[in-house]
């Protein structure tokens, strides 16, 4: 186990508090609707689910956001919604948060982002996505990063949260990296292949290994591409670290100066992966900005990790949960 000294641990905690990161993504709106099967339907070989809850959540950059706001920090959300009951609905939420929604655009010619799972018996029957990637105008674009322009000198970090629903993009990406590292503000992605070749000077990208095998062009099938991959991004991106996120087997952090870190997964149980990259890259950057090393900042959101993925749809983990846990499990 990688051990931090609990001296540090509370110095990197404490700062969380203090630290106000953006997110510029993609912002979606997840619908969970839990019922129960007691038949097959007569007219196809599929279940019949009788309704008997319903659960919206944010999703994708809104996941991130709320993952950030359960760790103490505070949050700005740049982005763009559909001009529809699902955009409505996901305002709400941001509202009833707390989280300003100054910087979401919306778009009268798009739809939200919508991801509905439907559950039975805890076990998921049927996903539907509702969802436009086509890139979005010039004029939404322009607003984006004139936003973010305003918003420089009150920033931490900024993370992209790209899921490929068309926020993010070579223009957008090459706009905002400069200015934050002109600033010596951390900018940190969430990748999607569509861009991947665009993320250039970036301070870190957390690829899973799909999306690193993409990234790097080589097919992946034992630890040894894995570190082939990951240096030819690095490599080809200019990026400072590449964080790769690698499930079950936890987490292998490659930094500015070549060396990697692998570090174990934590998780004793999981039921559910969803949004688990979400917590991986708001607990990373939240911890860099608040001081941590590259790898003390891995732990920590490893640790993070395996807590959410203990749970049942995208999930978030308190400041005071984290901070105990990792007192526990790591604290030296």
């Amino acid at each position: 186990m990688l051990n931090i000294n609990k001296k540090r641990l509370r110095i990197i905690f404490d700062a969380m508090k203090l630290k106000n990161i953006m997110v510029i993504g993609d912002l979606m709106l997840d619908e969970y609707i839990w019922g129960k099967v007691d038949r097959i339907s007569p007219e196809a070989p599929v279940p019949v689910v009788e309704v008997q809850r319903e659960l919206f959540k944010l999703g994708g950059a809104g996941n991130v956001a709320n993952n950030l706001l359960s760790l103490g920090a505070k949050v700005i959300i740049n982005a763009v919604k559909g001009n529809d009951r699902y955009g409505d609905i996901l305002k709400n939420i941001l509202e009833e948060l707390d989280i300003p929604t100054d910087f979401i655009f919306t778009d009268p010619k798009r739809s939200t982002t919508v991801k509905t799972r439907i559950i039975a018996h805890t076990q998921q029957v049927a996903r539907i996505d509702k969802e436009d990637k086509s890139l979005i105008s010039e004029a939404l674009l322009k607003k984006l990063v004139s936003s973010y322009k305003d918003c420089l000198e009150d920033i931490d970090a900024l993370i992209i949260s790209d899921y490929g629903k068309g926020v993010v993009s070579k223009k957008l990406i090459n706009q905002l990296v400069p200015l934050a590292r002109q600033d010596s503000i951390p900018v940190c992605v969430d990748p999607k292949e569509r861009n991947f070749p665009h993320y250039k000077n970036v301070s870190v990208i957390t690829p899973n290994i799909k999306e690193l095998s993409f990234g790097a062009g080589i097919k992946i099938e034992n630890y040894e591409h894995i570190i082939q991959a990951a240096r030819k991004v690095k490599a080809l991106l200019g990026c400072d670290m590449v964080l790769v996120t690698r499930g079950e087997h936890g987490m292998s952090l490659f930094t500015k100066d070549n060396t990697t870190t692998d570090i174990p997964t934590t998780a004793k149980a999981v039921y559910d992966v969803t949004g688990a990259g979400d917590t991986v890259i708001a607990c990373f950057t939240l911890a860099l900005a608040s001081g941590a090393s590259p790898k003390e900042a891995a732990i920590i959101a490893n640790i993070a990790a395996g807590l959410v993925v203990a749970e049942v749809g995208a999930a978030s983990v308190s400041w005071e949960r984290l901070y105990k846990v990792c007192m526990e499990e790591i604290g030296g």
